[in-house]
């Protein structure tokens, strides 16, 4: 564990920097002006949207998914559909204070995987280049995609996103009014660990293989969420030449590489600390 100012890094045994809490700007009392004011605009969305009647996701949350995404239905990447909260969502979008959260989770995703950035960013450019279509939530990002978790009690049960990029990191906002000492820590099942997780601070995880939760948080308190992150699905269509794996081997494609070389290769865009520490002092 690496702890400097306003960044806590977890390094694996080659010392590569494999989860962070990215803290807050420096400037942080009015980072927290800004977190107060997602959480107002997050309160009146969940009190004007339409949620299913099913109640809850398995974050124990009302949620909107937003940006560009493949599968789940959708046989080539597209928009995320917003349905009859689009005006809603499109308001998250354009407002200040979600804009500036979602800048600084890029920054700070770049500052700390400068080449896993590249690998994002060379992917979704190429993507878009393909199909003008697509539309990112916010310029400059290298996410894809987006999660709004409105509350009142975002808690995720014990899961991993599978369907993200295995490799990649997957950036988490907490936001709201609760007690981070009492709850809402950030629970790493396969490290064992259980960290505080205080409103207004960034997290990064590689969401797709850690299992992770949240703890809960006590009665009358209010707990959210919002998270970046980018679907697998969308490096393989890039990587099969715009086209689904079962297109791209019915007509005789074969990788290059087998899936353990993909995955080794990935793995080595994980900076270690003393590379990001080399590249800060070089500025």
């Amino acid at each position: 564990v690496v702890s400097t100012r306003n960044l806590l890094l977890f390094l694996d045994s080659q010392g590569r920097v494999i989860f962070a809490i990215g803290g807050q700007p420096a400037d942080v009392a009015k980072w927290m002006e800004n977190h107060d004011l997602m959480v107002e605009e997050y309160e009146y969305a969940e009190k004007h949207g339409k949620f299913p009647a099913s109640g809850p996701n398995r974050r124990g949350t009302k949620a909107w998914n937003t940006g560009v995404s493949v599968g789940g239905g959708q046989p080539a990447p597209a928009n995320i559909a917003m349905g009859s909260n689009e005006v809603l969502i499109e308001r998250l979008r354009n407002h200040e204070a979600v804009k500036r959260a979602a800048g600084f989770m890029d920054r700070v995703f770049k500052t700390l995987q400068p080449d896993m950035y590249a690998y994002y960013e060379d992917y979704m450019g190429r993507l878009r280049r393909a199909d003008p279509r697509l539309r990112p939530n916010w310029e400059p990002n290298v996410f894809a995609a987006a999660t709004f978790n409105l509350g009142g009690q975002s808690i995720a049960r014990i899961h991993t996103d599978d369907k993200n990029f295995a490799a990649g990191w997957c950036g988490i906002m907490a936001m709201g009014n609760f007690d981070y000492q009492k709850g809402g820590h950030m629970v790493l099942w396969d490290l064992k660990l259980v960290i505080e997780f205080p409103p207004g601070t960034v997290m990064f995880i590689p969401s797709a293989i850690l299992r992770h939760s949240n703890t809960t948080i006590r009665c009358g308190e209010k707990r959210m969420s919002f998270t970046q992150f980018s679907a697998g699905g969308l490096f393989r269509w890039v990587d099969t030449g715009m086209q689904t794996q079962k297109d791209f081997f019915a007509q005789g494609g074969v990788h290059e590489k087998t899936g353990t070389q993909r995955w080794q290769e990935n793995v080595r865009l994980f900076r270690t600390w003393q590379s990001v520490l080399a590249q800060a002092n070089a500025r």
